[in-house]
């Protein structure tokens, strides 16, 4: 990255954590299409790489709040749901990935806005992990299916339980892609480059949350990727068609 993509890169960091941090859910919807647009190849593996720093940091510093309840089933479910998702990523023709980036993204918005709920058991948790799974593999946005099974819990509980099953998730994806050949030294060295943006969202969000409207942010959060998201399934149909 040269110094302009960087700093670009690290202030679409810094707003995704701040959106992060306040809600527990969301960060990902600004961070993928931007990160995708400077630079196809920080995503997923160098975001998720990036990101698990802050999730670890959430997860311990609101420890006390975690719901552990179906955590376990999540992540067993996490498992064959990446496999899936790191055999897509692999099979995609470079000059698509902007495509099925563009469209989880789009798919995740859906799925935010759908009002769908599901009651929290080991079936459903063991479905939305395994579904999470397959978006956060091949885009690195599995957040809102998880997002479904906690939109009943208390702000800190959800952002939490969620942290911690990012966290969890993160740790799991990155082994995934690296066995698919999709993650590698370079990609953390990658990921390492955009750690400054995140503590710098991490530090912000923690000190002006109070002041945060988070009804609005969701609203604004949500037509800015999904803009973004179209813009970039456009561009990469343009690019294919050229």
């Amino acid at each position: 990255m040269g110094i302009a993509e960087f700093a670009a890169a690290n202030a679409a960091m810094v707003l995704g954590a701040v959106i992060q941090v306040a809600s527990g859910v969301g960060g990902g919807f600004v961070i993928v299409p931007i990160l995708a647009f400077l630079e196809i190849g920080l995503v997923p593996g160098p975001m998720i790489f990036a990101s698990l720093a802050l999730s670890t940091l959430m997860a311990f510093r609101e420890r006390s709040a975690i719901n552990w309840n179906f955590i376990p089933t999540i992540l067993i479910g996490l498992i064959p749901g990446s496999l899936a998702g790191a055999y897509i990523l692999s099979s995609v023709p470079a000059g698509n990935l902007g495509i099925v980036f563009g469209s989880v993204i789009l798919l995740g918005v859906i799925i935010s806005i759908s009002g769908i709920e599901f009651r929290h058991t080991r079936t459903s948790s063991l479905v939305a992990g395994a579904l999470s799974g397959a978006m956060g593999t091949s885009s690195g946005i599995g957040a809102p299916l998880l997002a479904l099974l906690y939109q009943k819990e208390t702000g800190p509980r959800v952002r939490a339980s969620l942290a911690v099953l990012y966290t969890g998730a993160s740790i799991l994806i990155l082994i995934i892609l690296a066995g698919f050949g999709q993650f590698s030294v370079a990609d953390a060295r990658s990921g390492a480059l955009l750690m400054p943006g995140l503590m710098i969202g991490y530090w912000v969000a923690r000190r002006f949350i109070v002041h945060i409207d988070r009804g609005g942010t969701r609203t604004v959060v949500l037509c800015i990727s999904s803009a973004a998201a179209i813009a970039l399934i456009v561009r990469s149909l343009t690019i294919n068609a050229s």
